[in-house]
């Protein structure tokens, strides 16, 4: 394949260890996000005791998180094919990051709930960018 669809993978000969070097940091940076994305439900009764909220307003952090991710893994497709692969990782990693800062300092629950949303933007690109690689560097 040739053109901007493959970004940087395929612009390069890749060797067999840089090929498990770069999936076993996609995979090592997805599995960071989807534990991000699942540990929130052990969270919420505490949350909902420190923020002073309800048990359906806390559910949100994850209905939103959720959401996110529903709208932005089908523009996932696009972004790869206009942009180059270590672009996108950086910016979702970036995303995915800030979202983590914004929400570890978050003071109240509608500054949280941003911050999972923006962790859901880097995370819903991760998914697909991971998926897309494999099938790149991996032969048939």
């Amino acid at each position: 394949m040739t053109g901007p669809s493959t970004g940087e993978i395929a612009a390069r000969p890749r060797t067999q260890s840089s090929a498990n070097v770069i999936i076993g940091l996609l995979v090592g940076s997805a599995f960071v996000m989807i534990l991000n994305e699942t540990i929130m439900s052990v969270a919420l009764p505490a949350l909902i005791v420190d923020l002073d909220i309800s048990a359906s307003t806390a559910q949100w952090l994850t209905s939103g998180f959720l959401l996110t991710m529903a709208v932005v893994i089908p523009m996932s497709g696009s972004l790869l094919q206009r942009f180059p692969v270590r672009s996108i990782y950086l910016a979702s990693m970036t995303l995915f990051c800030t979202g983590t800062l914004v929400a570890a300092l978050a003071p109240g629950f509608a500054v949280l709930l941003a911050g999972r949303i923006v962790q859901a933007c880097g995370t819903a690109v991760m998914m697909p960018l991971l998926m897309t690689t494999v099938m790149t560097l991996i032969p048939a």
